[in-house]
């Protein structure tokens, strides 16, 4: 047995409340006005405490309160419900909608009954002057334009789920085709670094894949000893060089944020870095928004950290090019400590 509330759900499941006029329901209620010569006619949905009005003809309403509402009677009822003068009718005669405006004497409502059984409101018509009848053949025409009113409900419905659908297949095969490229670069960075390379030259010639894989406008690594100094450089395009070009090739001790990641050996992410404490002036004045260093480990009396940046306002870091930066940083690291091992001496006993 299905209550009120498994009606309501099936009323929001249709997500039409408070939406916009749409002509596939005002012509419905054109033709109804028509047919049956009324100067009113509505496609209502009766919501929780108020009946909303999806379409509305000859009446400058877009809702009532449900308290007053025949529609709400329409939809407790198995067929049409007919009401031939309101003013004589017991339910009805002292109703505020009979009383005063809009003045309601015929009412003509047919439920909008879902395919799985659900009312959710009617297509009516309304009169203000009275009527002697109203016959079968209007009632059943009333109900099969009242049906299509469910089957444009059901269209729209259809089109959002479709639509909805799409929107997460797309999302699903975006998440593919990240995973995949993430695969992909981490996979060429550990070709890389077999590669029989120095220290340094380990971590300088994986930075550019690592940087184009990310999509960043400019990628540096850099070298904090006494000084921190730009070992070297990669950019994506003519922004990254244009925020390359005003970038300092060093810079004192503790100015800039990577003395702080080296020193706490951990990755961090900045957008709108001009107004990050610790924000260089200088890089701050050249443009980036969204910045990141990645630390690559001390070796050698020095600390390496790959500086990574995003140029023009609003970017942001996504959470693939977090991954990517810090599961890279993760191997280079690794093959920079390999070599790291080979190239100290063995202490002789």
């Amino acid at each position: 047995m299905t209550t009120e509330a498994d009606r309501l759900t099936a009323l929001a499941r249709y997500a039409v409340l408070d939406t916009l006029p749409e002509n596939a329901f005002d012509r419905v209620t054109r033709i109804a006005a028509r047919l049956f010569n009324a100067p009113i006619a509505l496609v209502t949905l009766v919501d929780q405490d108020r009946q909303w009005f999806k379409a509305c003809f000859g009446l400058d309403l877009r809702q009532t309160d449900r308290s007053v509402s025949f529609c709400t009677h329409t939809i407790q009822s198995e067929g049409v419900m007919v009401i031939l003068d309101a003013t004589r009718d017991p339910l009805f005669e002292h109703n505020p909608l009979v009383t005063g405006a809009p003045h309601i004497r015929f009412y003509a409502g047919a439920p909008l009954v879902t395919p799985d059984g659900f009312r959710l409101g009617s297509l009516c018509v309304i009169d203000q002057r009275p009527r002697e009848h109203f016959p079968d053949a209007d009632r059943a025409l009333l109900t099969d334009l009242a049906q299509s009113v469910v089957s444009e409900l059901e269209l729209r419905f259809t089109q959002r789920t479709l639509t909805q659908e799409a929107q997460a297949n797309a999302r699903l095969l975006r998440s593919v085709q990240d995973a995949q490229t993430l695969s992909e670069a981490l996979l060429g960075v550990s070709q890389l670094t077999t590669l029989d390379l120095p220290v340094e030259e380990t971590a300088s010639f994986a930075l550019p894949m690592i940087a184009q894989s990310a999509g960043v406008d400019c990628a540096a690594l850099l070298r904090l000893d006494d000084r921190m100094t730009a070992l070297t450089h990669w950019t994506g395009g003519a922004a990254g060089e244009a925020f390359l070009a005003a970038l300092p090739r060093e810079l004192p001790r503790g100015e800039g944020v990577a003395w702080q990641v080296a020193d706490r050996d951990a990755p961090h992410y900045v957008q709108d870095y001009a107004r990050h404490d610790g924000a260089s002036t200088t890089v701050a004045q050249a443009g980036a928004d969204a910045l990141a260093w990645v630390p690559l480990g001390s070796f050698c009396g020095a600390r390496y950290v790959a500086a990574y940046a995003l140029v023009g306002a609003d970017r942001v870091w996504s959470a693939r090019q977090r991954e990517l930066l810090e599961a890279s940083a993760g191997i280079v690291r690794q093959a920079m400590w390999n070599r790291h091992q080979r190239e100290v001496p063995v202490p002789v006993h």
